[in-house]
């Protein structure tokens, strides 16, 4: 679990999705008003990441009816099949789609899977972010496209064509206006609001007039206390920021504490992964 990760482990109270294993894509969790549903079945498998194969697809838009179509043409299919070998390769058309249709469509195949899709920080947008699935069972994410801007996806996994088990899987989507991540990048990976500033350690009203120069802000403060992590309503501006993370669109959570930030080896070595490519200086 990253150093983001164990701080929001200790947030109390919270309202709390169920776990998903380590990583920070998972870190607003324990932050968002509304939890994710627990999944019905309880064996747990990796859903088995096909990073190989995470090529440029082409860009499809979200498909809805026109509010003067006429009644009785339905609405154009949530996902796409494609036969591929001895696999189908599902493509998710509408990700705004109820996870009642997704349902229903995959029925239609004979597959029983649910599919849930929640709304994620950029750089986790259209990935896939976990799941169940019975033993035995094999899906593997297959590619991921989104356009710069706004919120055009194409995401695809790959389902054998004599699948017979049982599967959840969930995907991050585009937020919509309102909405707060459920899903979560670190907050200085590409296309997040802090990419390419070391923030860690910066004073806290520092921090406050960077955000402002992004056209954000931040949400609200943690403070450490033992293994907990307490939400309090504001912080002296020289206090240092040890973490952040996004919480809705423009909006940062941040951890702050009076005294110095010490990094460990496994954080600066983040960091600088983070910040390659970056402009020194």
């Amino acid at each position: 679990m990253s150093e983001i990760g164990r701080m929001m482990a200790g947030i109390d109270p919270m309202p709390r999705a169920p776990e998903q294993g380590s990583g920070a894509r998972e870190l607003l969790h324990e932050i968002v008003k509304t939890p994710v549903e627990t999944p019905r079945r309880t064996p747990r498998l990796e859903l088995i990441p096909a990073a190989a194969v995470l090529a440029t697809a082409a860009v499809l838009g979200v498909a809805f009816l026109p509010a003067d179509a006429p009644t009785g043409i339905a609405p154009a299919a949530a996902l796409a099949f494609h036969r591929s070998g001895d696999d189908w390769v599902v493509t998710v058309q509408d990700l705004y789609a109820d996870p009642e249709r997704f349902a229903s469509e995959f029925k239609a195949r004979g597959f029983d899977i649910e599919l849930s899709l929640q709304p994620g920080s950029p750089s986790v947008v259209g990935k896939v972010m976990g799941g169940d699935q019975t033993p035995g069972a094999r899906i593997e994410e297959e590619s991921v496209s989104c356009a710069p801007v706004g919120d055009r996806c194409t995401v695809a996994f790959r389902i054998p064509a004599d699948f017979r088990g049982g599967a959840s899987i969930w995907l991050a989507r585009p937020s919509r206006n309102g909405e707060r991540y459920v899903w979560a990048g670190d907050v200085d990976a590409p296309d997040e609001l802090l990419h390419c500033v070391p923030y860690r350690g910066m004073t806290v009203d520092r921090l406050r007039a960077v955000l402002a120069g992004r056209n954000a802000s931040i949400e609200s403060f943690r403070v450490e206390s033992g293994n907990r992590s307490n939400p309090v309503p504001q912080v002296p501006g020289n206090w240092l920021v040890k973490g952040a993370a996004s919480a809705a669109p423009g909006q940062v959570i941040v951890w702050a504490q009076p005294d110095r930030i010490e990094l460990t080896p496994e954080q600066r070595a983040n960091v600088k992964e983070r910040m390659a490519g970056c402009p020194t200086g």
